[in-house]
């Protein structure tokens, strides 16, 4: 009989060898831990030691990555062992409850930082100002620390049985047990990620919406001025030529016109938005878009099963779907590097 309590099974005898489904589990998910160890561990190092590096889209890549890495190396261990001994927890109930606890976190927190993520890519393209004078590393600290404490808040409340953390035979891992919405309230979880990746999802669209219709737009150009001494006279005369020195496209000593003027240090962020640098941020989104993506086609399958489990009380979820669906999160680990 299954052991959904999570406590530790009394296994009689010698253990049974795995089968083939069981040798097929144990080298997948092996290679999937070596590839997101290393990958995650490389891609950290490159933005901890790269200076051109140190802004805030990569920061973020930073947390995902660290992420990933504490994920694998903490919860897909314990999923290697209940797959040797034949799909059973070998361990206490309170490490069922702390392993769930972690997988759960690490789903949330990654939901949480995508959408985070997402808001900022927008704000990069259509508010690059604000957001080269903000988003600076505090800023970033700060809203790292938000996803987790959110994170922290979902992941949480199981842990005193408001709903319920239990190994699952099924899916080889401890993890929130997922039953008709009559009977827990498995419901109120699963709405929370899909609003998430919805709204992410939401917040690119309206980035791409945004460039459409700013794509016909003519790049900021200086309009020449003539001088003599500083005296300007010609197209740029009306002050297009102090303009464009504040704005960053001077060059040479500031005219005397601006010598009365403060200068701060957030001068060079106040700068406006060069081509390269558009094509830049453009690229960023496109990868960072293309990490959610994935983050929401390797999770869909799994959240589609938890979702039949909520509201289809008659029908169980086939196993060769649920098998799939489980490893295609697992993978999901693995394909930020």
């Amino acid at each position: 009989m299954a052991n959904t309590t999570g406590e530790p099974e009394e296994v009689s005898g010698a253990l049974s060898l795995p089968s083939a489904s069981a040798y097929v589990k144990l080298v997948l998910l092996g290679l999937i831990m070596c590839v997101s160890l290393a990958g995650n561990a490389i891609l950290s190092l490159l933005v901890l030691k790269e200076r051109a590096l140190h802004k805030a889209p990569y920061y973020f890549l930073l947390d995902l990555c660290l992420a990933d890495g504490i994920r694998s190396a903490i919860c897909f261990p314990f999923v290697l062992a209940s797959v040797r001994h034949g799909s059973s927890w070998t361990f206490s109930a309170l490490s069922c409850k702390i392993v769930a606890f972690m997988a759960v976190l690490f789903c949330f927190h990654a939901a949480f930082m995508l959408f985070c993520i997402s808001v900022t890519r927008y704000m990069a393209i259509a508010h690059h100002r604000f957001y080269a004078k903000r988003m600076t590393l505090w800023t970033c600290a700060a809203v790292i620390c938000m996803a987790w404490t959110l994170s922290v808040a979902m992941a949480f409340p199981p842990v005193f049985d408001v709903g319920t953390y239990k190994f699952i035979r099924e899916e080889d891992q401890c993890i929130f047990e997922h039953r008709y919405f009559k009977a827990n309230d498995t419901l109120g979880f699963m709405l929370m990620l899909a609003v998430l990746m919805a709204a992410t999802h939401a917040v690119y669209g309206k980035l791409l919406l945004f460039e459409y219709r700013h794509r016909k737009m003519k790049p900021v150009q200086m309009v020449p001025a003539i001088s003599q001494n500083w005296t300007f006279h010609g197209p740029g005369a009306t002050g297009q030529a102090a303009a464009n020195w504040i704005a960053g496209f001077g060059r040479g000593p500031m005219p005397p016109t601006l010598l009365g003027i403060r200068q701060n240090g957030h001068a060079a962020s106040r700068r406006l938005l060069g081509m390269d640098e558009v094509k830049g941020e453009k690229q960023l989104g496109r990868m960072f878009y293309a990490i959610t993506l994935l983050f929401l086609l390797l999770w869909s399958p799994y959240i589609v099963a938890c979702y039949w489990r909520v509201f289809v009380k008659a029908c169980a979820v086939p196993h060769r779907y649920l098998a799939t669906a489980v490893w295609m999160s697992f993978a999901q680990a693995a394909v930020n590097p």
